[in-house]
């Protein structure tokens, strides 16, 4: 008996079981959703191919993407630079009563530069549109406070200070956010075309092309806030 007992103790343990299982499974087949028996398909990343096929929206959305990065690209290049030109105010966006149409501040009047700090620029011919060129100026990120002489306005251009450096450095996010707003609003109309597609095509397909526009959205923020970290990195460590 007592040997029986010892015989029992030194009984190897069991071995430890090992289960193999394929990434494939998890990856690319569906996934119990959980307790209803109904499965969800794993989420795709298309190409832009595939996007373009099963979506009109992609390619149309994408264009208007580009179009904002080219955007956001001049409105540094011309208004949020160290040294003001005149090519800042005359290519600067004005909108318009009744039908706020948008209009380039050269098409209503010409900008002198009168001296290396001060533009000027005659409202006469267009007195009715000068609080909608103030609003302009007040709004383009180029660091201006215009002063009014009757229908004249006067731009003294602000020294290359810490502060004007550190101004200028908010007006460009300031400008980014405008982009980025832009971007989700075309974003969130291409989501609703999706979403109306429902009934022509699978619900799995319409959650794989929603979350691949989202993806692009994602995106092309990155790309808005690499271009904005890059200029505010020029305003703040530029030498002069």
């Amino acid at each position: 008996m007592f040997s029986s007992l010892i015989l029992r103790r030194l009984t190897p343990l069991s071995q430890p079981k090992f289960y193999l299982f394929s990434t494939s499974t998890i990856l690319g087949k569906p996934k119990n959703a959980g307790g209803g028996g109904q499965t969800k398909a794993a989420k795709r990343v298309l190409s832009d191919a595939d996007l373009v096929s099963s979506s009109g929206d992609w390619s149309a959305l994408k264009s208007q993407y580009d179009k904002l990065l080219v955007e956001l690209r001049e409105l540094y290049s011309k208004q949020i630079q160290l040294r003001t030109s005149s090519l800042a105010f005359e290519e600067l966006s004005v909108t318009l009563p009744p039908n706020k149409k948008s209009h380039q501040l050269k098409e209503l009047t010409q900008i002198v530069q009168k001296s290396p700090q001060m533009f000027m620029i005659d409202m006469t011919r267009h007195a009715q549109y000068i609080p909608n060129v103030l609003e302009a100026i007040q709004k383009s990120g180029l660091n201006v406070n215009p002063q009014q002489d009757g229908t004249t306005l006067y731009l003294p251009t602000p020294k290359v200070t810490r502060e004007h450096r550190e101004e200028l450095a908010k007006n460009a996010k300031k400008l980014a956010d405008q982009i980025i707003v832009k971007m989700r609003e075309a974003y969130s109309k291409a989501h609703r075309n999706v979403k109306k597609q429902e009934k022509a095509l699978s619900q799995d397909l319409v959650a794989d092309l929603d979350k691949n526009l989202k993806l692009r959205l994602d995106g092309y923020i990155a790309q808005v806030e690499k271009i904005r970290a890059e200029k505010q990195k020029e305003l703040l460590n530029s030498t002069f």
